[in-house]
């Protein structure tokens, strides 16, 4: 069984997509007025993210397996979620509510959803995290 954690965390778009097609993406700050994003609140959705990213990063290290994966790149995520599910021994039905309340902004520890819509706190992701470590760890004879 595996013994490093890890987080899944699905983000926001990095670009506005128009219905055009391949020749409809508008990104960055191309249609900036005044050092603005074009599209300000994926830009805000996307930011929101930092400060659950930099406090796993500072309370776990290297010690977690941390992806941040975007929601159009849906191989590595069922790659990762298949993976994940079989490695932390994730029954079918967590699997299945994981996999079917998928968003974006979601965030999964060991194969379970733990949020989607938004973002959440980030001490509740870390305790989430220890409480796995813990059950995980080699008890003493």
């Amino acid at each position: 069984m595996r013994r490093e954690p890890c987080v899944i965390l699905i983000r926001e778009w990095e670009q506005q997509l128009s219905g055009s097609g391949c020749c409809g993406r508008v990104e960055g700050y191309f249609l900036s007025r005044d050092g603005q994003s074009a599209f300000p609140e994926r830009r805000a959705c996307m930011d929101a993210m930092g400060p659950l990213y930099l406090a796993l990063r500072d309370r776990f290290g290297n010690e977690l397996e941390l992806h941040v994966v975007d929601p159009r790149n849906s191989l590595s995520m069922i790659f990762l979620l298949l993976r994940d599910f079989w490695a932390f021994r994730v029954g079918v039905g967590d699997a299945l509510k994981t996999i079917s309340r998928l968003s974006i902004q979601a965030s999964v520890v060991n194969g379970r959803l733990v949020s989607h819509g938004e973002w959440p706190d980030p001490m509740e992701v870390i305790r989430i995290i220890e409480e796995a470590i813990s059950e995980t760890a080699p008890q003493p004879a």
